[in-house]
C-alpha cells in the first residue's frame, strides 16, 4: 500500500471515529490537530520505512522527469537571460536593468520557497520536489495539503477553538498535548500541574473516591490502546464546597501512533431530563424510580421519588441519601437485574424513617451504565394515630403518659397511667412535665427523638432516678412522637413509656461491685505475701537479738519497740488476707470479758471523741469458742456503722455482754437460736434508727443507705458472714428515733482448758509451746527467699539441729538423690518452677524419702490448703512466725509429747 493510501485509510477512520463521537453532537466537525499529526506522521513512516515497492508506471515516470527537467532547464535559462541583460544593460538603458531585477527576485523567491518548502506561491515546485523523490502525484499533493494545515497552524488551532476538553497522552497516562479547554477545566479542579503543566487524566478525576473504579477502567483501556468511555461525577471548585459536574469521558487510540491515545471530555448537564433519554422518559412516571450505578452513586431520581424521599432536586446522590444503615448488600443484589425484591429502611426528610422495596428492571447508560430501580414506600405507619390511654394501658405494670408540646421545653402531661403517676408523681391535668422528670433527662430524650428520627434503628432507654437513699428508684423512659399528617401544623404530641429498673442496675452495679472487690482482694493477698516475707526477717531477727539483749540491757526497749511494731504490721497483713477471703481461721475458748477489754483502746480510736464508749460487762460468762481476729474484726465493723448513723453531733455507743440461758433463747423466739447456752453482745447507738421499711434488707450485701460513693454496703454483710461462721446469730432491733441494737449470739463453751482447735481441714500436728527449745536431728530448709532462709536456719542451729539448706525445689531434690537420711524437711509452699508440696510428693515416689514434712507460706493456709492436701501429715506454720513459734514446732514435730 502506498503512503497516500495510507493517508486515505486514516482520513476514513478518523472521519468514521468523529461521527461516532459527534452523534450527540450537531454533525461532523472539522479534523482535529491529533488527527493531522497522526497522518503526517504515519504518511511519511510508512513511505519511507514499511511500504512495500511497487511497480512503477515507466511511461509515466520518463514524462514526471521530462517535465522536472524541462521545467528546471527553462528556469536556468531564465537566469542565463538576466545574467546577459546585466551584462548589456549599459547598452539597453534604464528598462533593462528593471526587467532583469524583476526576473532574479522571482527567481529568488522561487528558489527559497522550495528549499524552506514554503507553499502556496509556490506549491507547483512543492510538488515537483515530491515527485522527483519516486512519488505519485495524487499522494505528493495529499502529503502537501497536511504540510500546509501544519505550517499555518490550523490544528493547533481547531483544537483549542473546540469547546470540549481534548487531550493526547500516552498509554501510560503522560501529557503529550492539552488544548485550551482542558487547561480551563483543571483550573477549575485545582488540580494544575507544576509549572503550569496540565495534569494526568487519572489526577483530573481523583478527587470523586466513588467514582474511582471507572477511571481505572478508562485508563486499563488506554494503557491496551482500546476504545472505551464512561459517564463521571465529579466535585469541582473550594467555593461553597464544590459544584458538581457530570462528563462523558472517552478514550481512543490513534492509528499510526500506537503509543499514544486520545481522550474526549464532553460535558454533559447535571440535570436529569436532559442527561439522559431515559431519564427524560420516566421523568414524569407515577412510581419512584431512580438510576443506580455500581459505585453507589444516583444517576438520575424522577419526580415522584423526590417527593417519596422528601428530597429537592440535586439532593439524592448517592444510595446512602436514600437507604439507612449499610448498603454494599443492596448495590450488589439490585446490580444482578433479577425483579426479586429487596428490602430496607429509607429515610424521608418530610417523615420518619420507613421500609421500602427495591426491585431493578434493567440497565442504561453509557459504559458500565445504571441499573433502573423502582422503589415502593410502605406508608401504613404514616396514619394519624387517635392516642388515648385504654382501661387496659391504664392498669399496666409500666408507665404510659401523653406529653404535648416539646418534650423538653414545655412540655405537659396531659393523660397518664396510674403506674407513671405513682413512679413520677404526676397525679394533676397538664401538669408540667419538668416537675416529674430533672431537666437533664428530658434533654436527653429530646436528643435521642432527633437521633431516632435521623437514622432510625432500636429506641434507646433514657435512664432516670426518682427520691434519694434506699428509696430511690431507677427507671428507663422511651420516648416516641404521635404520628401526625404529612405537613400538618399544631401541638406535638409525644408518648413517654417508664419501666422500673431498679433491681437491674443494682444487679449491675453489685455485679461491677464484686468484680472490683475481687481484684482488690487478689491484690491486697499479694501484697500480704510479700508484706509477710518482709515482717518474718524482721521479727526473727529481732527475736535473736532480744536473747542476746536481755531485760535491762540499754537495748532492750529499743528491741521491744521494734517486735511490737512489726507485730502491729503483721496483724495488718491479716486485715488484708481478712478482706481477700484467704485468711486461716483458727478457733480458740476465749473469754469475751478479756476481748472487749483488750479490744476498747482500738475501738475508742476508731469511732472518734465525739461518740463516748461505754462498755459493760456481765458477770460469770462462759467462754467461747471464737476466731479472735473475726470476732474483733465484727465488732469494729458494727461500731464504725453505728458512728456513721449518729453522725457528726455524736452520742453514745453502748457495748454490753451478758449470759442467755437456752430456756430464755427460746423465749426470744428469734430465728436460728438454738435451745442451749448463748453469750449476748449488744452493740447499741444513740442515732436515728434503722426504719421499718428497710431493717429485712440491711445485712444484704451491697446495700448501704450511705451516699454514692462513700459506702460498699459490705459491712453488715460481712459481719452477717463472721458470726454465721462463728456458729452465732445476729438480730436487730430498733425504734425509729431511740437509735439501733445489734444483738449477737455465740454458743457458749463448756471446757475452756483446752487448747486452741486446730481447723478441721489442717492435718498438722497439736502445736504445743515447749519451754525447753533445744533438739537433735537432721533438717533440711528449702525457702528461695534468702532472709528468711538465713533466719530459719541460723535459729535452729542455735538450737542444736543440723541443718541443710537449698534455695529452691530442684537445688532439695539434688540434696535428697545424694543423701535422705533427714529427720525432717521444712519447705517454702510457693516457690519458682515447682511449689513445695510437690517437690515433696516427687520426692516420696521416686526417692522413697520418709522424712516429717513442715510447710511454711506467707499466705494463709487456706489460700495453699489444696496443695497441702497433696501430702499427708505434713504441718504447717504461717509467716511471720517467732523464733519461739518455729523452734517449737519443729521440737513437737520430732518429739511429738506423749499426753
Amino acid at each position: 500500500m502506498s503512503g497516500a493510501d495510507n493517508v486515505k485509510s486514516l482520513r476514513e477512520e478518523l472521519l468514521d471515529q468523529t461521527k461516532a463521537e459527534g452523534d450527540a453532537a450537531a454533525g461532523p466537525r472539522p479534523h482535529t490537530r491529533e488527527e493531522i499529526i497522526a497522518m503526517m506522521d504515519a504518511a511519511a513512516e510508512k513511505a519511507g520505512k514499511t511500504a512495500k515497492p511497487e511497480k512503477k508506471d515507466d511511461a509515466g515516470g520518463l514524462v514526471n522527469a521530462a517535465a522536472f527537467w524541462l521545467l528546471w532547464a527553462g528556469v536556468f535559462t531564465a537566469i542565463a537571460a538576466i545574467v546577459y541583460v546585466v551584462i548589456s544593460a549599459r547598452d539597453s538603458g534604464g528598462a533593462g536593468i528593471v526587467l532583469a531585477g524583476g526576473l532574479a527576485l522571482l527567481i529568488a523567491v522561487f528558489l527559497t520557497g522550495a528549499a524552506m518548502k514554503m507553499f502556496s506561491p509556490v506549491l507547483v515546485t512543492g510538488v515537483m520536489l515530491r515527485r522527483a523523490t519516486g512519488k505519485k502525484p495524487a499522494e505528493a499533493v495529499e502529503l502537501a495539503g497536511a504540510e500546509i494545515l501544519g505550517a499555518l497552524g490550523l490544528a493547533e488551532r481547531v483544537l483549542d477553538a473546540d469547546d470540549e476538553a481534548r487531550l493526547v497522552a500516552r498509554r501510560d497516562g503522560v501529557v503529550t498535548y492539552a488544548n485550551r479547554a482542558y487547561f480551563d477545566l483543571a483550573k477549575a479542579a485545582g488540580v494544575m500541574g507544576p509549572a503550569g503543566l496540565p495534569p494526568r487524566i487519572d489526577r483530573l478525576f481523583a478527587q470523586q473516591g466513588a467514582e474511582a473504579t471507572k477511571v481505572f477502567r478508562l485508563c486499563k483501556a488506554a494503557k491496551s490502546a482500546e476504545a472505551a468511555e464512561e459517564i463521571i461525577y465529579q466535585t469541582m471548585g473550594l467555593a461553597g464546597g464544590g459544584e458538581r459536574r457530570r462528563f462523558e469521558v472517552s478514550v481512543r487510540p490513534i492509528r499510526g501512533a500506537e503509543d499514544h491515545v486520545a481522550w474526549r471530555l464532553r460535558e454533559l448537564p447535571i440535570e436529569e431530563k436532559e442527561q439522559d433519554s431515559l431519564a427524560a422518559a420516566y421523568a414524569d412516571f407515577p412510581h419512584p424510580v431512580f438510576a443506580l450505578e455500581k459505585s453507589g452513586q444516583i444517576a438520575w431520581a424522577n419526580a415522584a421519588a423526590r417527593e417519596k424521599l422528601g428530597a429537592a432536586r440535586g439532593q439524592l446522590q448517592a444510595i446512602d441519601d436514600i437507604v439507612l444503615g449499610e448498603t454494599s448488600d443492596l448495590i450488589s443484589g439490585l446490580w444482578r437485574i433479577d425483579r426479586e425484591p429487596i428490602t430496607a429502611q429509607v429515610r424521608r426528610r418530610n417523615a420518619e424513617p420507613a421500609e421500602a422495596s427495591f426491585v431493578a428492571f434493567r440497565r442504561g447508560g453509557i459504559g458500565e451504565g445504571f441499573a433502573c430501580v423502582e422503589m415502593t414506600v410502605d406508608e401504613s405507619a404514616d396514619e394519624v394515630e387517635d392516642v388515648a390511654l385504654s382501661g387496659d394501658m391504664s392498669e399496666s405494670p409500666f408507665g404510659v403518659a401523653i406529653v404535648e408540646g416539646e418534650i423538653n421545653r414545655d412540655g405537659r402531661v396531659v393523660e397518664a397511667n396510674k403506674a407513671f403517676a405513682d413512679a413520677f408523681g404526676a397525679q394533676k391535668k397538664n401538669a408540667p412535665l419538668v416537675k416529674s422528670v430533672a431537666q437533664a433527662t428530658l434533654e436527653e430524650l429530646a436528643e435521642e427523638i432527633r437521633r431516632k428520627t435521623r437514622a432510625g434503628g432500636a429506641p434507646k432507654a433514657i435512664e432516670a432516678t426518682v427520691g434519694t437513699g434506699a428509696a430511690s428508684r431507677t427507671y428507663a423512659l422511651f420516648a416516641r412522637p404521635v404520628r401526625r399528617k404529612r405537613g400538618a401544623y399544631g401541638v406535638r404530641r409525644t408518648l413517654l413509656y417508664s419501666v422500673d429498673v431498679t433491681d437491674r442496675k443494682q444487679m449491675e452495679e453489685e455485679y461491677a461491685q464484686d468484680q472490683k472487690l475481687r481484684g482488690i482482694g487478689e491484690l491486697a493477698s499479694k501484697v500480704a505475701h510479700d508484706f509477710n516475707n518482709y515482717l518474718q526477717v524482721v521479727i526473727g531477727h529481732c527475736d535473736r537479738l532480744m536473747l542476746k539483749h536481755p531485760a535491762g540491757d540499754p537495748a532492750y526497749a529499743d528491741l521491744v519497740q521494734i517486735r511490737e511494731n512489726a507485730q502491729r504490721a503483721a496483724n495488718t497483713t491479716k486485715q488484708l488476707l481478712a478482706f481477700s477471703r484467704k485468711q486461716t481461721l483458727k478457733k480458740e475458748a476465749l473469754s469475751i470479758t478479756e476481748i472487749l477489754r483488750d479490744f476498747s483502746r482500738f475501738l475508742t480510736r476508731s469511732i472518734g471523741e465525739k461518740v463516748k464508749l461505754e462498755l459493760v460487762n456481765g458477770r460469770a460468762l462462759p467462754f467461747v469458742k471464737v476466731d479472735r481476729y473475726q470476732l474483733e474484726t465484727a465488732v469494729m465493723n458494727l461500731a464504725v456503722n453505728a458512728r456513721d448513723a449518729m453522725g457528726s453531733a455524736g452520742g453514745t455507743l453502748t457495748i454490753r455482754t451478758q449470759s442467755i440461758s437456752a430456756e430464755e433463747a427460746k423465749a426470744r423466739n428469734i430465728a436460728g437460736l438454738l435451745d442451749q447456752d448463748y453469750v449476748l453482745i449488744e452493740v447499741a447507738d444513740t442515732g436515728p434508727g434503722v426504719p421499718q421499711e428497710i431493717a429485712d434488707k440491711i445485712f444484704d450485701p451491697f446495700f448501704t443507705t450511705k451516699e454514692t460513693g462513700k459506702g460498699t454496703g459490705l459491712g453488715l454483710s460481712t459481719v452477717y458472714g463472721i458470726i454465721r461462721q462463728l456458729d452465732g446469730v445476729i438480730a436487730l432491733k430498733s425504734a425509729e428515733g431511740k437509735g439501733a441494737t445489734f444483738e449477737i449470739y455465740l454458743p457458749a463453751y463448756d471446757a475452756p482448758e483446752e487448747d486452741a482447735e486446730t481447723p478441721k481441714e489442717a492435718a498438722a500436728p497439736k502445736v504445743r509451746e515447749a519451754q525447753d527449745l533445744t533438739g537433735a536431728g537432721r533438717v533440711l530448709i528449702v525457702e528461695d527467699e534468702d532472709p528468711v532462709r538465713n533466719f530459719v536456719v541460723a535459729t535452729l542451729t542455735d538450737c542444736g539441729y543440723e541443718v541443710s539448706e537449698a534455695a529452691d525445689a530442684e537445688e532439695a531434690l539434688e540434696l535428697l538423690e545424694e543423701d535422705m537420711d533427714y529427720d525432717l524437711v521444712i519447705s517454702d509452699v510457693m516457690m519458682p518452677d515447682m511449689d513445695g508440696p510437690s517437690m515433696v510428693k516427687q520426692a516420696r515416689e521416686t526417692l522413697g524419702l520418709q522424712s516429717k514434712i513442715i510447710f511454711m507460706s506467707a499466705y494463709a493456709e487456706a489460700a495453699v490448703r489444696d496443695q497441702l492436701d497433696l501430702i499427708e501429715g505434713a504441718g504447717y506454720i504461717q509467716k511471720p512466725f517467732t523464733l519461739q513459734g518455729i523452734a517449737s514446732t519443729v521440737k513437737q514435730t520430732l518429739y511429738p509429747s506423749t499426753d
